[in-house]
């Protein structure tokens, strides 16, 4: 088992997404910590990482890819393969037994390498909020549902299986909606309220509230994430074991809209019966002038937001609310000895004034 201080070489699979980019961030800069970057496009970050293109869904191109960092010691698992349908493709067999294949080529890749460590991440669908069945409220950890289809439960029973065999410990997260900063994601409702907000003042108009006015949900910093992955590294209470870890508090979307107004200087406007995932795309050409403009990094409206128009439809901006608020426990995570936590709106502020300042979003 490692200490604290000693050396380690982690690698990050799905390095681009917004939990992956988290982790690659929190260790890009430390000494002790090699960095490897797994994911399928380029990245425009964290230049000392060593960054790695791979096709997980090719279980010969991982072997190749990985390779040369069989060495490693640490891996976080935050690939994830989506549909071009996001919400039809949570529900599809097909694509539940994608993902499981991919980590099994990752696991595979590294058999008979040094791994002290593996990091699993799930989320709530494991209690089935995607299915339209009430979730159990707060859900605990022994409630996760294995009667629908769902890759968290044969991926983590695939883990523990390598662990056994191998030696390795592994811990599982299971994360509200997860708030930071990525490009493409299939999955950002941080980058999505602020394109929305953007192009909104670019048209002239005020900023509209999207979605049903009694939303209510908890989220996850990504960042917090990162701290709890590596807590839980040399914690023998977080091996073997899978967490809930939200941020702490709970929001209610329609609260945040007066403070992203504020943001980015606009008046707060009526509430709109838009969908976002059916008009935002269409603003493609405007958003592309905007970022001429203003020096922004990426003007293909497409390659900013990837999926997540379709997300902001299951999140902020549902017509409806689920049957119950999808609010879980965290008190596993509490009593195991992690206690950090953040304040909702404050977090997403903060993730919408590091894309201004990193030129995805105009100030």
């Amino acid at each position: 088992m490692s200490t604290a201080s000693s050396s380690k070489k982690l690698v990050v699979a799905g390095a681009l997404g917004v939990v992956g980019r988290a982790v690659v961030e929190r260790f890009a800069e430390r000494t002790n910590v090699e960095v490897v970057g797994l994911a399928r496009r380029l990245a425009d970050f964290a230049p000392r990482v060593m960054w790695v293109s791979a096709d997980l869904r090719d279980p010969e191109a991982t072997r190749r890819a990985l390779e040369p960092h069989r060495d490693a010691t640490h891996l976080v698992y935050a690939a994830l393969n989506e549909q071009p349908d996001l919400v039809q493709g949570w529900r599809d067999a097909g694509n539940a037994a994608l993902n499981t294949q991919m980590l099994q080529h990752t696991l595979e890749a590294f058999d008979g390498a040094p791994l002290q460590h593996v990091s699993l991440l799930q989320g709530t669908k494991a209690y089935g909020v995607h299915t339209g069945r009430p979730m159990r409220v707060p859900a605990r950890e022994q409630d996760a549902l294995r009667d629908h289809t769902n890759f968290y439960f044969d991926q983590q029973d695939l883990v523990e299986q390598h662990a056994q065999r191998s030696g390795f410990a592994w811990t599982a997260w299971r994360p509200q909606i997860v708030l930071g900063v990525a490009l493409g994601s299939a999955m950002n409702p941080v980058a999505a309220l602020g394109v929305y907000a953007a192009i909104q003042r670019e048209r002239g108009l005020p900023l509209q509230p999207v979605g049903h006015p009694q939303l209510l949900t908890e989220c996850t910093d990504a960042r917090l994430i990162a701290e709890a992955i590596e807590w839980s590294w040399d914690r023998v209470q977080a091996h073997g074991r899978a967490f809930n870890i939200a941020n702490g508090d709970v929001i209610l979307w329609s609260t945040l809209w007066p403070r992203l107004a504020q943001l980015f200087g606009m008046a707060l406007g009526e509430p709109s019966e838009e969908r976002l995932r059916d008009v935002m795309p269409a603003q493609a050409t405007l958003w592309r002038h905007l970022t001429e403009r203003e020096g922004l990094r990426v003007p293909d409206l497409d390659a900013l937001m990837g999926l997540s128009w379709q997300y902001a439809e299951a999140t902020f901006a549902a017509r409806r609310p689920l049957p119950v608020p999808p609010i879980v426990s965290t008190v596993q995570l509490r009593q195991a000895g992690f206690p950090a936590c953040i304040d909702t709106e404050e977090c997403i502020i903060e993730h919408l004034q590091t894309m201004q300042a990193q030129r995805y979003l105009p100030r």
